[in-house]
């Protein structure tokens, strides 16, 4: 079984199908990552025919979906639990790859196979954003003289009660660079990040 799986999906699964790591991601998919629970409620079943029929499923709807194949991007994303949630859903795949091919090249995105999970979920945990250097952080620490602007309390802080934040977002073209940099008190900014 988990050399099929290999065949059929070794492109877009990481791990060695020789030590059934393929066999075990497909389960994990299938049943919400618990291995357990699927082996335990299919122990009395003669064949694998739901999985493999569930793991072709995941693979022709990321074929589908994702139309130019990236292999070091997409080796690593957990495409079950992707499909599990989006499946259903309408996706403009020449859309969605013109956004993939802007975000390959995009330089603040540190982590590429983040970007699909991101195009689907809108969530930039999976992006790894490149982060401001403490150079740049710096500069706008000085510009502000220490003072968080969300603050009413006009408060000079020392610059480790800082963090640094994007003046433009990154999601509207932002970029990290020295000038898009401001630092805002650690409160403000978890209350911007928990918006």
């Amino acid at each position: 079984m988990a050399y099929l799986l290999a065949n059929d999906g070794g492109q877009l699964v990481s791990g060695s199908p020789i030590r059934q790591e393929y066999l075990e991601t497909a389960l994990s998919w299938i049943n919400d990552g618990k291995i357990e629970d699927y082996m335990a409620k299919h122990q009395k079943v003669k064949n694998a025919d739901e999985l493999w029929q569930y793991f072709q499923n995941v693979i022709e709807w990321v074929r589908k979906t994702f139309t130019n194949h990236r292999k070091e991007a997409m080796s690593s994303v957990q495409w079950g639990e992707l499909y599990n949630q989006f499946k259903d859903k309408k996706l403009n795949a020449k859309k969605l790859e013109a956004e993939i091919a802007e975000l390959m090249q995009d330089e603040d995105v540190t982590k590429k196979s983040g970007i699909y999970p991101y195009i689907l979920t809108r969530q930039e945990k999976h992006l790894n954003i490149r982060a401001f250097t403490e150079k740049q952080k710096r500069e706008a620490y000085e510009r502000q003289k220490g003072i968080c602007p969300r603050c009413k309390k006009r408060k000079r802080w020392n610059m480790e009660e800082m963090q640094a934040d994007h003046i433009k977002p990154w999601i509207e073209g932002g970029k990290t660079i020295a000038k898009n940099c401001k630092m805002l008190c650690k409160e403000h900014n978890r209350i911007k990040s928990d918006i």
